[in-house]
């Protein structure tokens, strides 16, 4: 008897193992990729080894908003790019540009923040006062970014291309480039911590963040525009520049 009632525990315990296995333990947590190298809207906090920032703060919030149970993942530019256009992360947050070329291969939520591309130089420079006279000059970007694709634009210029826009800023306080190119965010935030630095001029483009979603991802898409256009109605993400950006 005992015999029969350990084989028919054994039974049962293997067939809810089985069902747990085929239904994958539950829904599993949202992938959402951050290239977290771009401060101040996403860069990993030497002190904490947290990932921090405006990008951080702000779908923390949504995703409070839309009930979302999600991880980051740290991942490199260019690999973050290609893995939402094959659907190896759900979602991503990264200071994204919209552009009709991205958006072919994701989808993205309503904008939420605009920025440009600006000119970055020693302030010991003087030939360079915009992009008219780049030509000939070395200018840092990030690989892949819409600065790269600026600079490539200009005629003449040597464009220098960095995994991380950090080391094109190194690149530059050393005497290796002349120039920078990146989002004008991006820049103030170089510029504020090194009085060396200053930026060109005003921004040379007019361009709009948006949240990544993976094809196929239209529930997700809409949870996420939802709760977006909620913290935008309340002020929230201007909070987020005050904090972030100005403050």
């Amino acid at each position: 008897m005992k015999r029969l009632l350990w084989l028919l525990l054994v039974g049962i315990v293997a067939v809810g193992m089985l069902l747990v296995g085929c239904t994958g333990g539950g829904p599993e947590k949202i992938q959402v990729a951050t290239d977290a190298t771009w401060a101040p809207f996403e860069y990993v906090d030497t002190e904490t080894e947290e990932i921090v920032g405006f990008d951080i703060d702000l779908f923390d919030a949504i995703a409070d908003r839309a009930d979302l149970d999600f991880e980051y993942v740290n991942v490199a530019w260019e690999p973050l790019l290609a893995g939402m256009a094959t659907g190896t992360y759900d979602a991503a947050i990264s200071s994204i540009t919209i552009t009709p070329e991205r958006a072919a291969e994701m989808n993205f939520s309503h904008p939420y923040f605009a920025a440009g591309q600006i000119i970055v130089i020693l302030k010991s420079t003087t030939d360079i006062t915009g992009p008219e006279t780049l030509s000939g000059k070395s200018v840092g970007v990030q690989t892949g970014t819409t600065g790269d694709d600026l600079a490539t634009s200009i005629n003449g210029t040597d464009v220098r291309r960095y995994d991380e826009i950090g080391l094109a800023f190194v690149a530059l306080t050393t005497d290796q480039i002349d120039a920078v190119i990146c989002d004008n965010p991006v820049a103030a935030g170089y510029v504020a911590q090194d009085d060396t630095l200053k930026t060109v001029g005003e921004p040379l483009t007019s361009e709009e963040y948006g949240i990544a979603v993976a094809k196929g991802e239209e529930e997700l898409l809409e949870k996420i525009n939802t709760a977006l256009d909620e913290l935008l109605a309340e002020g929230i993400i201007e909070e987020l520049i005050e904090e972030w950006l100005t403050g």
